[in-house]
């Protein structure tokens, strides 16, 4: 009768035990959406520690949208800025390897990316209370500014430097994606296994969704109203970043100016492409490159792109007609078919 009883007791316990390790470790998932860094920022995580993960991932982004803003007064980049010509300042770890690595995208790309057109994208204003059309004049001074080669770094110090007077730097055509790189880091590392993040036209994903689907990415359509997508995509462990000229704009006289600016020639860019989408495993590289290929245009950004390892691209152009490389041809699934055609 005793062993019976020591054996019901050793059952209970064991039922005990195994009901509270499901109860910890259940895939329970939360969703977030605020708006930081200049943009609408969603994010989903499969924890049992969701809410405190997702607070983590918030104050994170407000501490790199303190270093990296340009609209910041007390930013890093501002702080810089108002060195410029004069002395090298000292940054953080982040800000240095964001600044370096847009350099090195500016170097790759012959130009076609600098950081140092702050100048040019102050003067349009695009998105702010004084967006305008800009003189000639005005633009070609503010043009002559924009040189990434004028840029010194010092990497035993941390410090980098201006060496023009007036110049500027805006890295937002690339901190988004170090920023979403960021938090996937931080997911890893509070051992997330299944996440989601969108930073605007930046998404990242880690692993599956709840059900071990893969996630389904969607891919705005130019031409459409705020979330109509044109196509999506089916991805584990990647990032898909989107460039393109309905983000942030204003019309003038019938025209469109959107704020992905050439710094060639200070306006914005216009060469058929209304949307450049970048497949690859950091997001950090696929921001850069969005821009990139849609300075480029579709012939020499296409063939910058498939140049790169695990760089995968979707271009949509003015005459409705979508590029996809061959790497991920397999896995799109193009939505508005009676719209776009694809081009082989």
């Amino acid at each position: 009768m005793r062993n019976k009883k020591l054996y019901i007791l050793a059952l209970v316990l064991v039922l005990i035990l195994a009901a509270i390790f499901f109860y910890n470790n259940r895939s329970t998932s939360k969703t977030r959406t605020s708006y930081k860094m200049g943009t609408i920022v969603k994010i989903k995580v499969y924890s049992p520690k969701a809410e405190q993960i997702i607070e983590s991932t918030f104050k994170l982004l407000d501490r790199l949208e303190q270093k990296l803003s340009s609209h910041i007064k007390e930013s890093e980049i501002n702080k810089i800025n108002a060195m410029a010509g004069e002395k090298a300042v000292k940054v953080s770890d982040d800000t240095y390897r964001v600044v370096s690595k847009a350099l090195e995208y500016a170097k790759l790309s012959k130009g076609r990316f600098d950081p140092t057109i702050g100048p040019v994208v102050e003067l349009w204003g695009i998105g702010t209370d004084s967006q305008k059309v800009p003189k000639e004049n005005e633009l070609k001074e503010k043009v002559e500014l924009v040189d990434y080669q004028q840029v010194k770094l010092y990497p035993e110090k941390k410090k980098i430097m201006l060496l023009k007077k007036d110049m500027s730097l805006d890295v937002g055509g690339i901190a988004k994606g170090y920023a979403a790189d960021k938090v996937i880091d931080l997911f890893k590392g509070k051992n997330v296994e299944k996440a989601f993040i969108s930073l605007g036209g930046n998404v990242s994903v880690l692993g599956t969704k709840g059900d071990g689907s893969a996630w389904e990415v969607g891919i705005q359509a130019p031409q459409a109203n705020r979330g109509e997508v044109m196509a999506s995509i089916k991805l584990k462990n990647k990032t898909v970043v989107t460039s393109g000229n309905y983000e942030r704009y204003f019309m003038k006289d019938g025209v469109r100016y959107h704020h992905i600016l050439n710094p060639n020639t200070g306006r914005p860019a216009k060469n058929g492409i209304i949307s450049s989408t970048i497949i690859a495993d950091s997001s950090f590289d696929a921001d850069a490159l969005s821009t990139i290929v849609y300075i480029l245009g579709v012939d020499k950004g296409l063939e910058l792109i498939n140049d790169l390892d695990n760089v995968q691209a979707l271009v949509a152009t003015e005459d409705n007609k979508i590029y996809i490389t061959e790497g991920i041809r397999d896995k799109v699934d193009l939505l508005k078919n009676d719209k776009y055609q694809i081009v082989n």
